[in-house]
């Protein structure tokens, strides 16, 4: 909270009331939307949702790679939209599955659980 007090100049003079704490330590704080990898080859891990599209797939050129021979090259994707995060399946072999039940495409919410091949992830919303 700013407290102000005039200058005799007529600017504004303000302080700080309460503790600062410097924007390297504001900013660690806020999370970003990121999967929970719970079963697959290389889980456990926590995989960051760092750009608005985030393919996922066993290829070298996915944005997350995932060294299994039951996810396709590209097999699915995430996408942001402000807040909201959707996943789609990108005419995968072997499908998507959320909550159990395979779909094509799925807005996620807070613990949601995606399969894709043999990995599973859940869906964990940013702060």
């Amino acid at each position: 909270m700013a407290k102000g007090k005039s200058r005799q100049d007529g600017s504004e003079e303000s302080t700080l009331i309460g503790e600062t704490k410097p924007i390297s330590q504001l900013m660690a704080a806020v999370r970003l939307a990121r999967l929970e990898q719970v079963r697959g080859p290389g889980s456990p891990t926590e995989l960051m949702l760092q750009k608005e599209q985030t393919i996922v797939g066993r290829s070298d050129d996915a944005d997350i790679c995932i060294a299994s021979k039951l996810l396709s090259r590209h097999h699915a994707v995430f996408r942001k939209s402000g807040p909201q995060v959707r996943v789609e399946d990108l005419h995968s072999s072997n499908g998507l599955y959320l909550n159990g039940t395979k779909v094509h495409a799925a807005d996620l919410y807070e613990g949601d659980t995606v399969q894709i091949g043999d990995v599973v992830v859940i869906f964990r919303e940013g702060q």
